[in-house]
């Protein structure tokens, strides 16, 4: 009897840290709202949960345009993403957001600068929340 009590309680823990585990960290969760628009130093981001990853593939600058180029490449939580806000901050301060389907392909264009660059991505999920899972420079590379 006094093993059946331990087992469950073990069972019970083991549940409660297993499902701790799927969630994310407190306070995890981004507002794409409280991103300063004039910084070019990336922040902290989120790993989206193994059942909710989606994969967003930054490409180089383009070397003679400058542009840069965003593609969804999909992923297990791609059912779950309900819209991806895309945004780029130019070294010349300039700020354009654009929001990327969560089709397998689909892709976006920005303008860049022949600079330092700076794009985030932020992902909403069925569940209500948003996440900044991409939060990065883009340098600008001469071919050579």
């Amino acid at each position: 009897m006094r093993l059946l009590s331990l087992l469950c309680m073990m069972l019970l823990i083991s549940g409660v840290a297993i499902c701790g585990c799927t969630q994310s960290p407190a306070g995890s969760a981004q507002s794409p709202q409280g991103t300063s628009r004039t910084g070019m130093i990336p922040g902290p981001t989120v790993t989206l949960p193994p059942e909710h990853a989606v994969e967003i593939q930054i490409n180089e600058k383009d070397p003679i345009y400058a542009t840069i180029s965003v593609i969804f490449a999909g992923g297990k939580g791609q059912v779950m993403v309900t819209d991806i806000l895309v945004r780029v901050t130019r070294s010349d301060g300039q700020v354009t957001e654009k929001h990327l389907e969560a089709v397998k392909g689909a892709e976006l264009k920005f303008d860049g600068t022949k600079e330092d660059d700076r794009i985030e991505a932020f992902v909403s999920l069925t569940n209500g929340n948003t996440y900044k899972v991409i939060d990065q420079l883009v340098p600008y590379r001469t071919r050579g």
